[in-house]
């Protein structure tokens, strides 16, 4: 009997329902999708570039998900990195995704659930801070960020790669996004982001950049879907439980789709001062 351990399912026994009812966050863990930050490998090796990270260095990512930052982090700058994610089943993914890797990585890597609101590490702990799209997911920023600032070492750097919209989008579309990932979404622009950020005066911005985001053709979406019933988890599943991942998986990249023609990315990175600085003017 084949056994899923990313949501502890019974793959042989696994119905239509299950697909059905899993959350956002435990469907994309169950096909395995990378769910790789805006960018993808480009956008990590620009924050590794300007947060000036080595082998010395201590990472915290927050907001895993399935592991692809946390590793890909480890592989370039031969770092220790501690991935956190309040989602069980996203974390038992990463340590999967972790069990694959070489051992020089496995030593250097460890995946825990945990909450950006209570980040189970001392004041002072990390040299980097790293948040995908967590803040967007969380009701109480200001909390957040100061969690952020308690871990970093003074002078230490935060990244930040948010999704925001470049276009005011029509309401139908963050509605559906909103149901897709079973989170009511806030469509802000890349100011509104800055300023909550900037709103804290104890970080300073280092480097603000904006990036489009393009929508892909329906035959190219299609060969996407295609590739993951494909996986070796999966193509051996019934007829009918095969055809539902088809269904939902479509649906939701086709929603998120429709989303890009008025969604961009922000790489921003963000420094933690340990003394007030004169402003600069020029």
């Amino acid at each position: 009997m084949k056994y899923d351990y990313s949501n502890n399912l019974m793959l042989d026994n696994i119905t239509s329902t299950q697909i059905e009812n899993m959350t956002y966050v435990e469907f994309i863990s169950f096909i395995r999708e990378t769910n790789r930050c805006p960018g993808g490998k480009n956008t990590i090796r620009k924050i590794l570039q300007n947060t000036f990270i080595n082998s010395a260095s201590k990472v915290l990512e927050l907001g895993s998900n399935t592991g692809f930052t946390s590793l890909e982090i480890a592989r370039v700058a031969k770092c220790h990195v501690v991935g956190i994610d309040v989602v069980e089943s996203a974390v038992i993914e990463s340590c999967r995704e972790l069990s694959n890797d070489v051992p020089d990585i496995q030593k250097l890597v460890k995946f825990e659930v945990g909450s950006a609101l209570n980040i189970p590490y001392p004041d002072n702990t990390f040299d980097l801070v790293v948040v995908g799209g967590a803040t967007s997911f969380i009701e109480n920023k200001q909390q957040a960020l100061e969690e952020y600032y308690r871990v970093l070492r003074p002078w230490g750097f935060l990244s930040v790669t948010n999704l925001y919209y470049h276009e005011v989008p029509p309401e139908t579309v963050v509605q559906n996004v909103s149901a897709i990932i079973g989170i009511k979404i806030e469509s802000w622009n890349a100011e509104q982001w800055l300023e909550l950020f900037n709103t804290n005066t104890l970080f300073e911005t280092y480097l603000f950049e904006k990036h489009r985001l393009n929508p892909q053709s329906s035959e190219r979406i299609s060969e996407y879907v295609e590739y993951f019933l494909k996986k070796d988890h999966l193509c051996s599943l019934p007829t009918d439980v095969k055809n539902t991942i088809r269904r939902r998986w479509r649906q939701t990249i086709d929603v998120f789709n429709e989303n890009h023609k008025y969604l961009g990315f922000m790489l921003t990175i963000f420094r933690k001062r340990a003394l007030p600085e004169e402003p600069e003017l020029f």
